[in-house]
């Protein structure tokens, strides 16, 4: 050494201080400051850093940068450090350091003295320490001897402060490994024109699609994917991927938000540990399968939002060896340069789903929905608010006010315009209550249900009201049905009831000849068989309605059941005549007998019901021909039986209507007959059953005429009914 023997004795004074410092059990970071305090003794530096990679007892490494306190503010130079660590020798410069503002402090440009060393021991790199000192400050001669001869002694305390590191194993180097300090300038040039259009993107897929685009013209990869990462799930979501072959990746078909457990791969394992993995050599990673068939180097990096990652992007090569520390570096940056624009989309993508979500709700409500504004005027209604109103698009022209001109539209309709024109004024005088209406219209007949709740802006005050339409004709005709239902049930009930309740009375409390004892149990039996049948019909509906009415079928002859029919009507017939025009040649029907039987007793006495003045009933029954069928009914060959009389006779607006349950003609000649409205659906109901169908034909005054078919089986059946 050149130095004076004072400054010899000093440096190695400082030299074995240092030394046993090193040594010492500190964690890593504390022993730097005491050297870095100690060593500006002998070397009037600045400030330092010791930029180290520790080598952990399981595979990988991690990057540790250590400073000297009171440091200046200016930025350390990355690609200076970079220099150094692949040059391999120390290396001294007069710099030019700049950082035009830190914090509110404008900084001007400064010159300094820069020393740079590469600690190497064993063949490897550990690490870089480097000196700056001012510019009058010279750091050649006795500092780099110095530091040459500390530089062996860093090198064991790097080893030894890695040995404690708990690092889990990733089967490979990290990625922060001595030669991706920083960045060459070109790629420095592409990412920053890769951010700036980063920054200009609001759409998740194009963003993706852009990294996944510029990461594989950078590495050269052959292969590369993306997915979003679902932490509650423990999955990736594959977002895109191109080049692998037959479009497989990690054995799945690679299309758009197919799932994948992260437990797989390489990609799984960088999204989990949240750092960037690089395989040089996957077929020597047994338990890391390769995402892409016949890849053999591999890159995976997360990008990190808030600490975990949201998405991880991998690449793929089937050369080995083929991604370098350059290429992780820029991988690494470029998913660091991403996080900001990859959230920003993330959520803009998460509120443009949410919307696209409650605008389809919104569009597909059977409730008519409107928000208005605090003067009633619409300013947005789902396609059901006209619907329901019959509006046929007049509510587009603008503005549309639903107190002037819904009002005016409906005014033909409504049968009191008043009530809305009063709830729609009320809304706002009152702008703070949830209220109620029911409107009735005409023409066509509908009920409509409003409510009306007040809305809120941000600031919870009142800006408008939400109408909701809804309605409810079908819940008015049920309540008609059910109060008719009571109203008729219970005269029907009644009126035998009474009968029989009298003349019992009577029997028991007074004294009459047997004549009259007859009359009166006849009257009595004859009123309760009534309301038996009265209570079978109900029963009958409600095992129609609940499914449970089951056909015991069989080949069957109608004129059988003719005979038994007109027998049981006899009785019925003293004001009538009834003539029967069955053929004897009539094929038999597949049907249950005892069904069909209650079909055409019902259709008979209705006719005879409804014939107070007596007159003539036919019956008629033969195979019907095209001709005699609706145009709806199904094909095949049927039967059909016709029943007409010359009652009273149904008007026009009526006809349609005596298929439903309880209802009944409202005239004074079906008054005085009575009834429950309840045999014509039953009538029908069992018909189709056995796949026929039933009408009818009536004026006013003249009769009418009902129909229904039945099947007439084919020929297997018929020769299995023969032999059965």
């Amino acid at each position: 050494m050149t130095t004076r023997p004072n400054s010899a004795i000093e440096a190695l004074s400082i030299l074995a201080e240092v030394t046993r410092i090193l040594h010492e059990e500190q964690p890593l970071n504390q022993r730097m400051h005491r050297v870095f305090a100690l060593l500006r003794v002998g070397v009037r530096f600045r400030d330092a850093r010791l930029t180290c990679w520790l080598q952990s007892a399981q595979p990988g490494t991690v990057r540790q940068q250590y400073y000297s306190a009171d440091g200046w503010p200016y930025p350390w130079d990355e690609a200076l450090t970079r220099r150094v660590a692949l040059g391999g020798v120390s290396a001294t410069h007069n710099i030019v350091v700049r950082n035009d503002v830190v914090g509110d402090q404008h900084l001007p440009v400064a010159q300094a003295s820069y020393l740079g060393a590469p600690i190497f021991w064993g063949g490897r790199l550990w690490g870089v320490l480097e000196l700056r000192a001012t510019y009058d400050t010279s750091l050649i001669g006795p500092p780099q001897e110095l530091i040459a001869a500390l530089l062996p002694q860093l090198a064991v305390a790097i080893a030894q402060e890695g040995r404690r590191l708990p690092l889990p194993p990733v089967g490979a180097s990290d990625g922060d490994t001595p030669t991706g300090l920083t960045l060459a300038p070109q790629r420095k040039q592409q990412l920053a024109e890769i951010g700036e259009r980063l920054e200009e993107m609001l759409d998740l897929p194009a963003l993706l699609s852009l990294l996944l685009r510029r990461g594989l013209e950078t590495t050269g990869a052959e292969a590369g994917a993306i997915a979003l990462v679902d932490h509650e799930r423990g999955e990736l979501v594959l977002q895109m991927a191109e080049g692998y072959p037959a479009e497989l990746w990690n054995g799945l078909p690679a299309h758009s938000h197919q799932r994948l457990s992260w437990e797989t791969g390489l990609a799984g394992r960088a999204a989990r540990l949240g750092r960037a993995i690089l395989v040089r050599d996957v077929t020597q990673e047994p338990d890391l399968p390769p995402a892409g068939a016949g890849a053999r180097a591999e890159l995976a990096a997360p990008i990190c939002i808030d600490g975990r990652a949201a998405a991880v992007i991998i690449f793929d090569s089937t050369r080995s060896n083929a991604f370098g520390e350059d290429e992780l570096a820029f991988v690494r940056a470029l998913c660091a340069q991403a996080a900001h624009p990859l959230s920003r989309a993330v959520h803009y993508q998460e509120a443009l789903e949410n919307a696209n979500y409650l605008g389809q709700v919104f569009a597909a409500l059977p409730t008519g929905l409107a928000l208005l504004d605090g003067n009633g005027k619409v300013l947005r209604a789902n396609p059901a608010w006209g619907n329901l109103w019959g509006l046929n698009g007049q509510q587009s022209r603008a503005p549309f006010h639903v107190s002037l001109d819904l009002v005016e539209i409906l005014l033909p309709r409504l049968q009191e315009p008043l009530r809305l024109t009063e709830f729609c004024t009320s809304g706002q005088r009152t702008p703070g209550e949830t209220q109620t209406q029911r409107v009735r219209l005409i023409n066509p007949t509908q009920e409509l249900q409003i409510l009306s709740v007040p809305t809120r802006d941000s600031q919870q005050q009142f800006s408008g009201r939400l109408w909701a339409v809804t309605n409810v004709t079908r819940e008015g005709e049920a309540d008609r049905v059910k109060n008719e239902f009571v109203s008729t049930v219970s005269h029907e009930l009644r009126t035998p009831l009474t009968s029989i309740l009298g003349y019992t009375e009577l029997l028991l409390n007074r004294e009459f000849s047997a004549a009259e004892r007859t009359q009166f149990t006849r009257t009595v039996y004859t009123e309760a068989s009534r309301l038996s049948q009265l209570v079978e019909d109900l029963l009958s509906v409600s095992r129609i309605e609940a499914g449970k009415v089951k056909l015991n079928q069989w080949l069957t002859s109608l004129n059988s059941i003719v005979a038994e029919l007109t027998t049981q009507l006899n009785t019925q017939l003293a004001r009538h005549r009834m003539l029967l025009a069955v053929p004897p040649s009539l094929p038999p029907v597949y049907i249950d007998r005892d069904k069909v039987k209650q079909v055409i007793f019902n259709l008979l006495t209705n006719a005879i019901k409804y014939s107070p003045n007596g007159g003539q009933i036919t019956l008629t029954i033969k195979e019907a021909q095209p001709s005699d069928l609706p145009p709806e009914h199904p094909k095949g060959r049927w039967v059909r039986v016709a029943i007409h009389d010359q009652g009273i006779g149904i008007a026009p607006e009526d006809l349609p209507r005596i298929w439903e349950r309880f209802y009944r003609v409202d005239n004074t000649n079906t008054r005085r007959i009575g009834g429950t409205g309840l045999g014509l659906s039953i009538t029908r109901a069992l018909v189709e059953l056995h796949g026929g169908r039933i009408w009818a034909e009536s004026e006013l005054g003249k009769g009418s005429h009902f129909y229904f078919t039945l099947p007439i089986p084919g020929v297997e059946l018929t020769r299995r009914g023969a032999q059965g």
